[in-house]
C-alpha cells in the first residue's frame, strides 16, 4: 500500500469492507511535546475477503501502538505497530504454537 493520506484512506476502506462492524478503542493516550502515543485495540467480525482469506465470521481483536508527530495542527509523521500475527492466528490463517496441523 502507498504511504501518506491516500494510503491511509485505502487501508481504512479495506478494513471497513472486511470488518464492517469495525471499532477502534483507545486504551491509553500519552502526549509529550509534539508527539502523541496511543495504545489501541481494533475489534470486528471477519465478513469479507482479507488478502485472499475468505470470510470466517470470526470476531477478532488486534492490539496496536501508534506514535504520531504533530506540527501546525496536522499529523506529519506516524509510526505504528499492530499485532498482525495475532490477527492472522484468530482468522485461522496461521496456527498457534502447539496446534496440530494436518498435512496431506
Amino acid at each position: 500500500m502507498q504511504h501518506g493520506l491516500e494510503g491511509h484512506k485505502a487501508i481504512v476502506r479495506l478494513f471497513r469492507a472486511v470488518f464492517p462492524d469495525l471499532t477502534w478503542d483507545i486504551d491509553d493516550l500519552i502526549a509529550e511535546g509534539d508527539k502523541v502515543v496511543a495504545r489501541t485495540t481494533m475489534r470486528g467480525t471477519h465478513r469479507g475477503d482479507f488478502f485472499g482469506l475468505p470470510p470466517t465470521g470470526r470476531r477478532v481483536e488486534m492490539p496496536g501502538v501508534h506514535i504520531i508527530r504533530i506540527a501546525d495542527d496536522r499529523i506529519i509523521e506516524h509510526w505504528g505497530s499492530n499485532d498482525d500475527l495475532s490477527l492472522m492466528r484468530q482468522l485461522g490463517a496461521i496456527p498457534t504454537p502447539g496446534e496440530v496441523v494436518a498435512v496431506s
